[in-house]
C-alpha cells in the first residue's frame, strides 16, 4: 500500500509492505511526528483511500473477505460504521453534549438500543470517569475526554478499534494504567485495537505486536516505511 501526502514545499510516501492484524489483539504502531501515523489509521478506517494497493483485507472469519480498496461511496461508508470505530486524539467528542450523551449517541447510531444506560455507567467506571458523565466536554480535562472517546469506542461493540494517542494527554504511569485497561476492555469485547503512538516504552509495556515507521529522506520530503519489530 503507497500513500503520497503533503505539497510541492514538502511530500511524505508512506509505504506500507505488509500489515495484519489478529482478532482480539492489540496492536501498536510507532513513529515519529510526521511520520505518517495518522494517515496510516485513517487508510485503515476508510477515511483515505490509498494511491496503489496490493492486497487490503477485512476477513471476519466467515469465509468471505472484503475488498477494502474496491468499495465506493455508501458501501465504504457502510462497511466503516458496521466494523470500525476510532479514537482520536483530541477526543473528537460533542461539544453540545454531555459526557454521557457523547457515550451514548455513540450506541445510538449503530443502531443498539438496549443495555445502552447501564454500559454507559459501567464503562464510565471502569474508566474512571463516573464523575464527570453530566460535564460537557469542554469543562473537563484532556485526559478526562480521551477517556470519555474510548468508552464511547468500546460502547460500539465495533470488532475493529483505531485509537490515535489515546492517552496523550495523561502522565506516564496514567497513560500506561489507560493502556491497560482499554486493552482488557477490548479483549472482553473480542475487539482488535490498533493504536499509534510515538511512546516506544508505552507500546512495549501492553502490545501484542508492534510495528514501527521508518523514515528516509528523499528529493522533496521524506519516505516513511512501516515494519514490524
Amino acid at each position: 500500500m503507497w500513500k503520497t501526502r503533503g505539497d510541492n514545499t514538502r511530500k511524505v510516501e508512506i509505504n506500507i509492505p505488509k500489515f495484519e492484524v489478529s482478532s482480539a489483539s492489540f496492536t501498536v504502531i510507532v513513529g515519529s511526528n510526521g511520520s505518517g501515523k495518522s494517515t496510516f489509521l485513517d487508510l485503515l478506517g476508510l477515511i483515505l483511500s490509498a494511491d496503489t494497493v496490493g492486497h487490503f483485507l477485512l476477513d471476519m472469519g466467515s469465509g468471505t473477505a472484503i475488498h477494502l480498496h474496491d468499495l465506493k461511496g455508501r458501501e465504504k461508508t457502510r462497511i466503516r460504521r458496521k466494523y470500525i470505530s476510532y479514537v482520536l486524539q483530541t477526543g473528537g467528542l460533542l461539544e453540545f453534549l454531555t459526557i454521557r450523551e457523547n457515550i451514548r449517541f455513540a450506541a445510538r447510531l449503530r443502531g443498539k438500543k438496549n443495555s445502552i444506560t447501564p454500559m454507559t455507567q459501567i464503562l464510565a467506571g471502569q474508566l474512571g470517569i463516573t464523575d464527570i458523565l453530566d460535564k460537557r466536554p469542554g469543562k473537563v480535562s484532556g485526559g478526562q475526554r480521551q477517556k470519555a472517546a474510548i468508552a464511547r469506542a468500546l460502547i460500539q461493540d465495533s470488532p475493529i478499534i483505531l485509537a490515535d494517542e489515546p492517552s496523550s494527554a495523561l502522565d506516564t504511569e496514567s497513560a500506561r494504567e489507560l493502556m491497560k485497561t482499554f486493552k482488557e476492555l477490548a479483549r472482553e469485547k473480542e475487539a482488535s485495537l490498533i493504536m499509534v503512538t510515538h511512546d516506544q516504552d508505552l507500546a512495549r509495556g501492553s502490545a501484542d505486536s508492534i510495528y514501527r515507521f521508518t523514515t528516509e529522506k528523499r528529493p522533496g520530503g521524506v519516505r516513511s516505511t512501516l515494519f514490524p519489530t
